[in-house]
C-alpha cells in the first residue's frame, strides 16, 4: 500500500509539472513579447511607438533596405531626410527599393498625415503596425507598382483602382476610403 502511495504521488507530481510547463508554452507562444507588437521610429532623434500614436510627427518613411522607419514634423523634412538616404544606397539596397516610393495620405487630396513606403517585394506590410489601418484616403504609387489589400497579409479584397506605377488618386474609390489595410510594393 505504502508502494502504491509513492507511485501515485510520484505520477501525481509528474503530470501536475508537464501540466506547468506545457501550460507555460502554450502562454509564452500566445502572448506576443512587447518587442514583437512595438513598430519603434526615429523622431527628433527619439524612438516612438508608431502603432500606438505619431505624436506631432506628420510624415513618415518605411525604408527597411535603408534605416528602418523614419518621422518628421513635415514632407519636406522627411523627403530631405531620403534624399540623402538615396545618395548613399549600396547596389543591394537599390535593388530592394522602389526608386520613388508609394504614398499614402489620410485624407482626400493627398492631405493629412502621409506615410511613404520605399521596399519592394517581401511580405505585405500592416497598416495598424504604422497605427494607418482603416485611414487610407489617397494614395500615389511611385516607382513599382502595389498592392491595396482590405485586410492584414493582403487577405481580402484588393483596390480594384489603377496601382500601376506612378499613378496618383485624389480620393479612393466608392466604398474603399479608409478600407485599406495591407500594401505591397512589387
Amino acid at each position: 500500500m505504502l508502494e502504491r502511495k509513492k507511485i501515485v504521488t510520484v505520477l501525481a507530481a509528474t503530470g501536475l509539472t508537464l501540466g506547468l510547463v506545457s501550460g507555460l508554452h502554450a502562454t509564452a507562444q500566445a502572448a506576443p513579447s512587447a518587442a514583437q507588437t512595438k513598430n519603434l521610429a526615429v523622431f527628433e532623434g527619439k524612438k516612438i511607438d508608431l502603432s500606438q500614436n505619431w505624436g506631432a510627427a506628420k510624415a513618415c518613411a518605411v525604408w527597411r533596405a535603408m534605416d528602418g522607419v523614419s518621422c518628421f514634423r513635415t514632407t519636406a523634412e522627411r523627403d530631405a531626410h531620403a534624399a540623402k538616404l538615396a545618395a548613399r544606397m549600396s547596389p543591394a539596397q537599390a535593388a530592394a527599393t522602389c526608386t520613388r516610393p508609394l504614398h499614402l495620405y489620410e485624407h482626400n487630396g493627398g492631405r493629412g498625415r502621409d506615410l511613404k513606403f520605399f521596399d519592394k517585394g517581401g511580405a505585405y506590410q500592416n497598416l495598424d503596425r504604422y497605427n494607418f489601418n482603416d485611414q487610407t484616403s489617397s494614395y500615389r504609387t511611385g516607382s513599382c507598382k502595389a498592392h491595396l489589400a482590405e485586410h492584414n497579409g493582403g487577405r481580402g479584397y484588393w483596390y480594384p483602382g489603377n496601382t500601376n506605377a506612378n499613378h496618383y488618386e485624389s480620393a479612393m474609390r466608392s466604398g474603399w476610403n479608409d478600407r485599406v489595410s495591407s500594401i505591397l510594393n512589387y
